[in-house]
């Protein structure tokens, strides 16, 4: 064959191809139908030996730059990587997938719960019963009503008004999810490191609750925690969940191998702990916007309680299937 031949062999193809890939200019590939789809896929191998065989026949350059650009485009329709909804994806891990996470997950969840309220618990009745034991368990730095200096919740929330309240929902946030973070991070220690946080953080709110009340301030203190402290506390307690899994996934790999097991076991508890960003994201908003505010306590308090509700509501109903019923 010569290059004469060749021209009059291939250039209907060509013509064919390149009718095709100006059909596709604007809507791509969704624009042809199925019998020019198989069309495209057949012509398109033969094309791309044909940049080769135009060289080897020594064509003219627009010839061969012709050929060479049909079957570029060619490539790029039937080989363009699959675009990806990241709204849709991220909409649906937290519409379904999350929750579903959430409670395959729930004895981890209960585990890291019973370790938070048992401490907690332990740290309030002892306070109450020893007054002085509240400052072992409370950061010396944090200032605490002590009946002398007649310092109350209100004198800590006129120095919370006091700062930016940008800055201060900013810091707050990424202080919690730090908090978080080491829960979580800390359950490759098999967990140890991740029940050492829950129950620092247990007994400190044990510590400061029982604190307050010796000195007649529970309502006070709890109108000042609630709004914010039911999502932090919440969260928290998942992250020591994802922790927990994490610990276990090493510590009793089970019928696995220990790095099968923990890579199973990370994925999870990775999903998990992610899952918790908006929640301290919110919790820092009402922390820096709401708690220090003038709102009557009781407000407050009703605000703290039904945006725990409304999280367990999502955790435990979200993302389940519905089931059709045969008649």
């Amino acid at each position: 064959m010569n290059a004469a031949q060749f021209l009059e062999t291939r250039s209907p193809a060509w013509d064919m191809l390149e009718l095709l890939v100006t059909r596709c200019h604007r809507k791509g590939i969704v624009a042809l139908s199925e019998q020019e789809l198989h069309e495209l896929t057949r012509l398109y191998p033969a094309v791309a030996v044909d940049v080769a065989r135009a060289r080897m026949y020594k064509l003219d350059p627009a010839t061969q730059q012709r050929i060479n650009r049909l079957a570029i485009a060619a490539h790029g329709l039937l080989y363009r990587r699959r675009h990806v909804d990241v709204f849709g994806a991220v909409t649906r891990f937290f519409a379904r997938d999350y929750p579903r996470l959430f409670r395959s997950l729930w004895p981890y969840m209960a585990l890291s719960t019973a370790l938070l309220l048992v401490a907690g618990f332990g740290t309030y009745v002892t306070v109450r019963m020893r007054p002085s034991s509240a400052y072992l368990f409370v950061p010396c730095c944090i200032d605490l009503p002590d009946g002398k200096s007649g310092l109350s919740p209100e004198d800590i929330s006129e120095r919370f008004r006091k700062i930016p309240r940008a800055p201060m929902a900013a810091g707050i946030m990424s202080n919690n999810i730090s908090v978080a973070f080491d829960a979580f991070a800390l359950g490759i220690t098999a967990g140890i490191g991740t029940c050492y946080v829950l129950l620092f953080n247990a007994m400190m709110l044990g510590g400061f609750a029982a604190h307050f009340a010796n000195h007649g301030l529970s309502f006070p203190f709890w109108s000042f925690v609630l709004p914010h402290g039911v999502l932090e506390i919440t969260a928290i307690l998942i992250a020591g969940a994802a922790g927990l899994r994490l610990g276990v996934s090493l510590a009793v790999p089970g019928a696995f191998t220990r790095m099968a097991s923990l890579r199973v076991g990370a994925r999870e508890a990775v999903l998990l702990v992610l899952g918790t960003i908006p929640m301290f994201v919110v919790a820092g908003m009402i922390e820096g916007f709401v708690t220090p505010s003038y709102l009557p306590g009781t407000v407050k308090i009703v605000l703290g309680f039904s945006v725990g509700v409304a999280v367990v509501a999502y955790l435990l109903v979200a993302g389940q299937e519905r089931r059709s019923h045969a008649r």
